[in-house]
């Protein structure tokens, strides 16, 4: 199976309490446990965001990997010697580890990278229906900040 440049896109703006986002604020949010909330949203689209970023990485190391391997048969297969049995075998095992690098990106590496954006995409579209657009009280968010205990994920 081979997997030539399939990759996913992050297509999602975010717009954080005081990152100073373009739109004024719309609403006035007093309420603790509102503010908790969102700053516990923050904190979680953060940690996804890590996430996506890894799985980036991993995605791309994984891609570079295969075609790496893909180069090496692309090259050695017209230098093969058919009447040469080790020669032979030899390109068998390599043309295995580009089948076996294929399939890995292909599979874990592709759905591990989608999962991880689809999930960090959800939590920005919550974050952004609750959250986005709003005023904290300012006394409030500076409170809950410095106490801020979020439920585990």
């Amino acid at each position: 199976m081979r997997a030539s440049g399939w990759r996913v896109a992050l297509a999602t703006v975010m717009v954080l309490p005081g990152m100073g986002g373009a739109a004024p604020a719309q609403e006035l949010a007093r309420s603790p446990e509102q503010i908790r909330g969102c700053l516990c949203q923050e904190r979680s689209l953060s940690a996804l965001n890590t996430e996506v970023q890894n799985q980036s990485r991993l995605y791309e190391d994984k891609r570079q990997a295969f075609q790496q391997l893909d180069k090496q048969v692309q090259t050695a297969r017209p230098k093969v010697n058919v009447n040469d049995r080790s020669e032979v075998d030899a390109f068998k095992r390599l043309l295995e580890r580009r089948d076996a690098a294929a399939d890995t990106l292909a599979g874990e590496a592709t759905r591990n990278y989608s999962d991880a954006v689809t999930r960090y995409n959800q939590a920005v579209a919550a974050y952004n229906g609750g959250c986005a657009g709003k005023a904290y009280d300012p006394d409030q968010l500076a409170e809950l900040r410095r106490n801020l205990s979020c439920p585990a994920p």
